[in-house]
């Protein structure tokens, strides 16, 4: 697979990009768009888990977090209502994207606003790359997995 070259030049004070491509065959095109669709076809679908235990809302999504399935997570969490405590356990995330972490950030002023306590269970690496790179994991209430059910929220 070739990738193409990238030349940056400046005119008139503004950035210009030119991207130059290779040409591949008909059969490498074909090849390329069949292994693109197994892909895709592998991946599991987006699924929202809601368990209630003593008091405690457990929210388990599992799959791709990003622009295309946020509102699926927001609808599941709308839904609760009446918890004592949320957990959003994001163990079950195979990626997490800017509009996922975004709904993290908006969950968490909504428990502060609304006085609700909540607890993240934060996904395994290298799915948290997105969490730790935006450094979310020092503002956002994470808690390890047994401390996220079984203790109060620190």
């Amino acid at each position: 697979m070739s990738f193409p070259d990238r030349h940056s030049t400046a005119s008139g004070g503004r950035a210009q990009l030119t991207v130059v491509g290779t040409s591949r065959s008909s059969a490498e095109r074909d090849r390329a768009a069949s292994t693109r669709a197994a892909e895709i076809s592998d991946l599991e679908p987006f699924t929202v888990d809601v368990q209630r235990r003593d008091g405690v809302a457990i929210v388990q999504p599992r799959g791709e977090l990003d622009l295309a399935t946020v509102e699926t997570l927001q609808i599941a969490l709308d839904g609760i209502g009446g918890a004592g405590r949320l957990v959003l356990d994001l163990r079950g995330l195979s990626f997490i994207d800017s509009t996922g972490l975004h709904l993290l950030v908006a969950l968490h002023r909504r428990a502060e606003h609304d006085g609700f306590p909540l607890t993240l269970v934060a996904p395994t690496a290298p799915i948290d790359r997105a969490i730790q790179l935006s450094r979310l994991h020092h503002v956002l209430p994470f808690a390890a997995a047994v401390e996220a059910v079984d203790s109060e929220p620190g």
